[in-house]
C-alpha cells in the first residue's frame, strides 16, 4: 500500500525491528533486491515505468519477490489486498499474458484514483475501490473490505498479495482469514504477507496456519528480510521459490 497511516507499533514488533535478520535485510538484502530488480526488469523489458521503493510503499525486496514469482510460477489469477508499488508490476504482467487476470481491492478513494492513473489496464485487470466496514474472526473484530465478491464469487487465486488494508496493533488484517481455504487452490496457491516483523501481521499468518493444519493442507513457510519483512505460505510444489 501506498497510504502513509500511522499504527502504534507493538513492544515486540519494534523488538523484531531490531533483529539480526531484520538489520542485515536493512542494511545489506535490500540494495541487492533493488539492483537485482532493476536488472531483471531491464532483462524482460519492463524498465519503462517508474518505481519508488521507499518510505511506506512497498520495498524493493516484496517487488523483487512479487516478480520472481511471477516470472517463475506464472500465476493464472492474482488478488492483490492494498494498491500501490507492487500493482505497477502485478497488472503489467496481467496484460502482458492473456491467461490472466487480477483483482486489486482499495479502501482509500483518493489513494484509488491515484493508482488508478500508474497502473495497467486491461480488461483482465479488476480495480475495485472498497471502503472498509466492521467484520469478525473468532472474537476480533478489525475493519476489512465492505465488498462481497470473496463470498458471491466460485473463484480461486493462484497468488494472493495481502498488503491490505492498513494494519493494526494486533491481529492485522485478519479479514483474510475469513476467505481461506474458500479462495485457494488446495494444491496450487502463494500467499504474500507483507509488513511480516509486525506482531499483528504476525497473529493473522498463525491464524490461518492454524487453519491449513484444521483443513489437513500442506504448506511450505519462508520469509524475505528486506527493509521490510514478508513472509509467504505456499503450496509444496512452490517451495523453490524460498531458496535464494
Amino acid at each position: 500500500m501506498g497510504k502513509i497511516k500511522q499504527v502504534k507499533p507493538h513492544i515486540r514488533t519494534m523488538l523484531n525491528h531490531i533483529s539480526f535478520r531484520m538489520l542485515y535485510g536493512r542494511i545489506v538484502k535490500e540494495h541487492q533486491y533493488l539492483s537485482s530488480l532493476h536488472y531483471n526488469l531491464k532483462a524482460v523489458g519492463w524498465d519503462d515505468f517508474t518505481f519508488f521503493p521507499d518510505g511506506f510503499a512497498a520495498n524493493a525486496s516484496l517487488l523483487y519477490l512479487l516478480f520472481k514469482i511471477l516470472q517463475k510460477t506464472k500465476p493464472k489469477t492474482i488478488l492483490e489486498l492494498g494498491s500501490g508499488q507492487s500493482t505497477k508490476i502485478t497488472t503489467r504482467y496481467v496484460k502482458e499474458n492473456e491467461n490472466s487476470q487480477i483483482t486489486i481491492l482499495e479502501d482509500c478513494e483518493e489513494w484509488f484514483d491515484k493508482t488508478n492513473l500508474d497502473i495497467f489496464a486491461s480488461k483482465r485487470s479488476r480495480y475495485i475501490c472498497s471502503p472498509l466496514v466492521q467484520t469478525k474472526f473468532g472474537k476480533h473484530k478489525r475493519l476489512w473490505y465492505s465488498t462481497k465478491l470473496l463470498v458471491e464469487e466460485d473463484k480461486t487465486y493462484d497468488l494472493i498479495l495481502v498488503d491490505g488494508p492498513f494494519g493494526t496493533m494486533r491481529y492485522s488484517r485478519i479479514g483474510i482469514a475469513n476467505y481461506i481455504p474458500k479462495i485457494i487452490d488446495e494444491k496450487n496457491f502463494i500467499i504474500v504477507f507483507d509488513d511480516a516483523a509486525r506482531i499483528g501481521e504476525q497473529d493473522t499468518i498463525k491464524a490461518i496456519k492454524k487453519i491449513f493444519r484444521k483443513n489437513n493442507l500442506s504448506y511450505v513457510e519462508f520469509h524475505v528480510y528486506g527493509s521490510k519483512k514478508q513472509t509467504c505460505l505456499i503450496s509444496p510444489n512452490f517451495s523453490f521459490l524460498g531458496t535464494n
